[in-house]
Parts: structure tokens; sequence; C-alpha cells
């Protein structure tokens, strides 16, 4: 345990192996910051980056976002689409999975292709968060990888969640690591906490406690379905214990499940 906690330390000190965030989603993220942006000046940072683009026109283009007939085919019309606060949010998530590539043995596409659940929260930092929120398990499979193959291996013959076996052997779950990268590389408070803690969404502060609680409630309900990612085993808390928590009805939960594998279906083409 002491092991990897020092190693997991010396990596995020150094930083030298860590993926990076190219420089271009900093500054789409100031330039959004002015309320005066034009469309055109957005579209001229990305296009910077060609593989981002690419990634862009094809999740604009996916079945999750496309509205009306034909294809877009230029990041301007992209961002018509989407709207500015959407692309500024999806620009973020697809850079991360840039970042990551395509990893050892992960199931990537599993891990990314999950859709989330709104709520009484902010929905740009809820659609960051509810695709980040399992970055810490790409740090244990690239970085990590003796001691994830252990973890996952002893998850399978317990039928435990992966979360408390980590917390058992490593120390801490990967909502703590994933959250420690997303803190180093200075994305906002409330996405890093819901990150940190949607496991744990006690233990976050109260400001962003709905926050993590709307993650934590997604990944269950994926979890309980086939959109989970298998690694992670059974969901805890349950489904019902996860809405209740949120206050939501138990009445709703059949119509929701439903929507849920419609969203799901559509949203493993948005990252590829």
């Amino acid at each position: 345990m002491t092991t990897f906690i020092e190693g997991l330390q010396r990596l995020l000190k150094t930083g030298d192996q860590l993926p990076t965030l190219p420089t271009v989603v900093f500054q789409l993220h100031a330039a959004l910051d002015d309320e005066n942006v034009t469309t055109s000046q957005v579209a001229a940072i990305i296009e910077r980056d060609v593989a981002l683009t690419a990634r862009l026109l094809r999740a604009a283009n996916s079945a999750a976002f496309a509205r009306g007939p034909g294809q877009v085919t230029t990041v301007s019309a992209a961002i018509q689409r989407l709207g500015l606060s959407q692309v500024r949010s999806l620009c973020l998530v697809l850079a991360v999975v840039q970042a990551f590539g395509r990893g050892r043995g992960l199931d990537h596409e599993a891990l990314w292709g999950r859709a989330g659940l709104q709520g009484p929260v902010n929905a740009d930092d809820l659609y960051v968060a509810g695709l980040l929120h399992d970055v810490g398990l790409l740090i244990l499979d690239q970085f990590f990888a003796a001691d994830f193959d252990a973890v996952t291996a002893g998850r399978a013959e317990l039928d435990l969640p992966l979360w408390e076996h980590e917390e058992d052997h490593l120390g801490m779950d990967h909502g703590e690591i994933g959250g420690l990268l997303l803190g180093r590389w200075g994305l906002p408070a409330p996405i890093v906490d819901a990150v940190t803690h949607h496991n744990h969404p006690q233990a976050a502060p109260a400001a962003h406690r709905n926050l993590c609680r709307v993650v934590q409630a997604a990944e269950s309900l994926c979890q309980a379905e086939p959109l989970g990612l298998g690694a992670e085993g059974p969901p805890s808390p349950s489904p019902d214990e996860a809405l209740a928590a949120l206050g939501f009805p138990q009445s709703g939960l059949p119509e929701l499940m439903a929507e849920l594998r419609e969203l799901g279906a559509a949203g493993r083409d948005v990252l590829r």
C-alpha cells in the first residue's frame, strides 16, 4: 500500500511520464471566458489542433448530437450545432481521450462510452465529470500495471466493487487518483471534487456534494446495465439507493432506465 502511494506521489510530482493536455484546450477555455468571443475566433483556436478538430467534427455528426439533415464539415458549423458551452466541455473531454491514447489492457471504449444523467447541478460540469470520473483507472492501467492487475483479479474473486478493493489494497480508490491528476491539470474545482468523491459523495465539500451524488447515481445505473465497465464489478450503492439520495422517485426508474439504454447506444460514437 505504502509503495503504491509513494509511487503515485513521485509520478504526480515529476510529471515526466504523465499525459498532458494540449495548449489549445487552455487557450480555448480562456477565450470562452470572454462573453464577446465570436464563433470564428473559437473555431480558429480549435483548428490549431488537427486531431482535436477531427474528433470534434466526428462527435458533432454522431447520433448523440446530430440535428437536422446533412453533416457538418467545418469547425464553425460544429460550434453552431453544439453551442459554445457544449464545445467547451466536449473539447476538454476529447483532449483527455486523446492524451491517454489506447492504453494497455483496460477497455477504453467501454470506459468513455457511458451516458451521464442530468440533475440539479451545473449541466456542463456534470457532463465533464461524468465522462472523466474514471480517469484514475487509466493512471492505474498505464503506470501501475501490476497493482491494477492484482486489484482487478482480487475483486473478481470476491465479487466486490472495484473501488472497495482498491481502498483495501492501495489505500485510495481510482476516484481519488483521478482527482489528483485533474487537479494537477488545473481543472475547475467542481469537476475535480466530483471525480475525487464520486464513490464517497458524503465526503465532498457541501457545494459540490450533489454533483458527486449525480455522478455516483449515473455510474450505479450504468453498472446495473450492459453500459457499465465490467472491471468495476457490481454497483455500490445500488441504483435504488443512489437515486434515493437524490430524492428521485422510484416510480420514475423504469422510464429512466429505458432512456439510459437509448442514450448509451448513441453515446458510444461520440468519443471515438
